[in-house]
């Protein structure tokens, strides 16, 4: 009796499920026949639309019947995209630069991802290199002189940037990612209203009101950037250091876009003042719809209350379309709001309803929230701590010299305070010199398909833009290198020895121009004398790289270097600093690196002192043994010395030596890692960067009184020194071995540590 009352209950269990799934079904092949329909009457009416075939219009839809094709497999859509491609050549619009130009290179770009057919990108290619290679400098007040060959209205950044997102993953090349990166955040920094989080359609629109006195917030406008959001987020690699940026705005602008949603679902041509526009508006409305169910569907919007608005929308869509496929209520061509109505409809209005009913047929199969997206967070290994690091310290500087802007924007701080940067002229080009010698290893390991391979991309790309303005004499941020005073000499060298040590990325890199200010202003320091001390290196160092990037030198300051220093060397791997011997780390900062990267070029093109390379090599390994018994257990060292402002760039000389993989046998690679890594966390103290991120004078954090007089903020990247080591790949037992105790660790804990003396 007990199991046949189970049986029942099962049955009218299965019963009453039976008809709820039947209806979720039901309305699925609903969903599925009007987006058919929809895609299909708008195929049979392609020319009615009266624009050229390869417009800006045109491309939306495109994108969308692309979508809808590839999720459904409907062969009529495929078949026309692929015919419609072919009759135009895989061509654009003559506009080179213009965004709406490049709005159908989106279709060609996915179309090549399914079928593999280079004639569809290669056009595509030709002219993305070419405005990659040759940006715009036009001014972003759209309308002003040739403003559009910029994103300089919001339309715009769903016209291209998804395309440039697709060409990246093709080729795997970074400069498309990075050239999208830096347009569409000049342009949101133009444009997007971080109260509203809403984008104004262009500039002339921010001091304008709607009738009811809100700012106009155009509903199409930002149905652009918000469907254009969703399909990049959709491409970006979620390990990309810009995903984030993209993110955090598509969530922003989802929070705003469902307080701005009617009763009945849609959304109307103005955003704050719909009462102005009560018809609904479907070219906004398809692509919020799209927006909010992509990120519904992807996990990146999480609240119920975003799926509720997506449903809503849908439904409010669907009752715009007639028996036939027409989809009525889309605001015809505009760049603000405007009126609508029942026989209004726009390609592109169809193509966003495509977009949104790709993603709402998907939706039905998802009634329940995914889970949160895992957010990309860095893996914290050694290696990845020593790249954020690196990087955090020299972000500033580089982003605001390849801009133009270091001297508008860099604080300067000395002993006594903050100074005006034209009191010390010198500080800039000693920030360039010294930050860039200590990142060159790693930038000269090339770009990868790695996350940090991509951010060594974008490094790289910041290092020539920086290196072009500080040669460039109408640049705001130009550099002298013979003067005034001594110091230029200075950072000119460790400037020289950052492009020897980069020669296979960097000097490639440079235009022919660029190259032969750099010569001109390395020649230029010969005007400076160098005193009788480690200063001699930095004449030596000039030539040298001159040598490598010339052929051609003047022997007299490399013989006179290195004839000087052959008598100043002490034993036991310590030289003099001139005649006298200082208990400092200038054997680190300057004297031993330069005298094997100095020799080491010299003897590459058989030039006299190039035997001293053998000579100095033990020395500097002798000299890196000793710095790593220096540091202590807890990852500490002695203050010693002049210049301790410098922080960890005094360990160049171990971090050289574990680069060239130099280290002696009884020193374990993964050992002097920890011992480094231990330091850097060490002095990596809070107020080490001030609130815009500049580094700052000090120690371990911000100490402004252990400046020596001739310090400036731009003498305190030396600090970067430490990071040459990131110059080995990845692979490389240095970053692979697991963690080791470094010697003092072993001799504090009691364990056998070898005995110390030189050989």
């Amino acid at each position: 009796m007990k199991q046949r009352i189970q049986i029942i209950l099962a049955a009218f269990m299965l019963l009453a499920v039976l008809p709820s799934e039947g209806r979720t079904r039901k309305q699925t092949r609903q969903d599925r026949e009007i987006i058919d329909r929809v895609a299909s009457w708008q195929i049979e009416h392609f020319k009615d639309a009266g624009h050229s075939e390869t417009d800006w219009t045109y491309g939306a839809l495109y994108r969308g019947l692309f979508e809808w094709a590839d999720y459904s497999s409907n062969r009529k859509c495929l078949d026309f995209l692929m015919q419609t491609g072919d009759r135009n050549g895989w061509d654009f619009g003559d506009r080179l630069y213009h965004a709406d130009d490049m709005c159908v290179g989106q279709m060609y770009a996915r179309m090549y991802e399914k079928y593999g057919d280079k004639k569809m990108v290669t056009k595509l290619k030709l002219r993305m290199d070419e405005i990659v290679h040759h940006p715009s400098d036009a001014i972003l007040q759209h309308g002003i002189g040739n403003a559009s060959d910029r994103w300089s209205w919001c339309d715009a950044l769903f016209m291209a940037p998804p395309a440039y997102v697709e060409m990246y993953n093709i080729f795997k090349d970074e400069k498309y990612l990075q050239y999208m990166d830096r347009e569409f955040k000049l342009t949101t920094d133009s444009l997007y209203s971080h109260t509203a989080h809403l984008y104004y359609r262009d500039r002339t629109y921010i001091p304008e009101k709607e009738a009811n006195g809100c700012d106009v917030f155009w509903g199409r406008g930002n149905g652009w950037v918000f469907g254009g959001l969703a399909l990049m987020l959709e491409s970006l690699p979620k390990d990309h250091y810009t995903y984030r940026y993209y993110l955090d705005i598509f969530r922003e602008m989802a929070g705003a876009i469902i307080k701005s949603q009617d009763a009945d679902g849609s959304w109307h041509a103005s955003m704050l003042d719909p009462e102005s526009y009560p018809l609904p508006e479907n070219s906004a409305s398809g692509f919020f719809t799209f927006g909010l169910a992509w990120g519904w569907n992807h996990g990146v919007l999480t609240d119920p209350a975003y799926k509720s608005a997506a449903e809503k929308g849908w439904e409010a869509l669907k009752r715009y379309v007639d028996e036939n496929g027409f989809l009525g209520y889309v605001q015809p061509i505009g760049a603000a709001p405007g009126a609508t109505g029942p026989d209004k409809t726009e390609v592109y209005g169809v193509g966003a309803f495509l977009l949104a009913g790709t993603q709402m047929v998907q939706l039905k199969r998802r009634p329940k929230p995914m889970a949160e997206v895992a957010e990309y967070v860095p893996d914290m290994s050694d290696r990845a701590y020593w790249v954020e690091t690196m990087t955090k310290i020299v972000e500033p500087f580089y982003v605001n010299l390849s801009q133009g802007t270091l001297r508008k924007n860099m604080p300067v701080e000395s002993r006594d305070g903050m100074i005006d940067g034209n009191d010390r002229v010198c500080t800039y080009l000693e920030g360039l010199g010294r930050s860039f010698d200590g990142i060159a290893p790693w930038l000269n390991l090339g770009p990868d398909d790695t996350p940090e391979g991509k951010l060594r991309a974008r490094y790289i790309d910041l290092a020539v833009k920086a290196i072009a303005n500080a040669v460039d004499p109408s640049s705001p941020d130009f550099m002298d290198f013979s003067g005034p005073g001594s110091q230029p000499l200075v950072d000119a060298a460790f400037f020289a020895q950052g492009l020897l040590r980069s020669k296979d990325v960097i000097w490639p890199a440079l235009d022919d121009v660029t190259k032969a200010r750099v010569i001109e202003e390395l020649k230029a320091s010969r005007q400076i004398e160098a005193f009788e001390s480690n200063w001699l290196m930095f004449s030596a160092t000039v030539e040298a790289a001159l040598l490598e990037f010339t052929g051609e030198y003047d022997e007299a300051p490399v013989d006179k270097a290195f004839s000087k220093h052959a008598g100043w060397y002490k034993g036991d791997g310590w030289y003099g600093d001139g005649e006298e011997f200082h208990l400092d780390y200038y054997n680190s900062y300057v004297i031993q690196p330069m005298l094997l990267d100095v020799s080491a070029v010299m003897k590459a093109h058989g030039k006299k002192w190039g035997e001293f390379h053998d000579i100095e090599l033990p020395r500097i390994i002798r000299y890196a043994e000793q710095q790593e018994r220096l540091i202590s257990p807890e990852g500490t060292y002695p203050v010693l010395g002049r210049s301790s402002g410098y922080r960890f760039g005094c360990f160049q000389v171990l971090s050289q030596v574990a680069l060239l993989e130099k280290l002696p046998l009884y020193i374990e690679p993964a050992q002097v890692r920890c011992a480094l890594t231990a330091v850097i966390r060490n002095q990596m103290a809070p107020g080490t960067f001030d609130e815009n991120g500049w580094i700052t004078l000090g120690f371990a954090g911000h100490q402004p009184g252990v400046a020596d007089y001739y310090v400036t903020t731009g003498s305190a990247y030396l600090c970067t020194f430490i990071y040459l080591a990131l110059g080995l790949p990845a692979d490389n037992p240095f970053w692979t071995e697991p963690a080791s105790l470094w010697s003092s660790q072993r001799t504090w804990r009691g364990l056998s540590v070898r005995d110390d003396h030189n050989l």
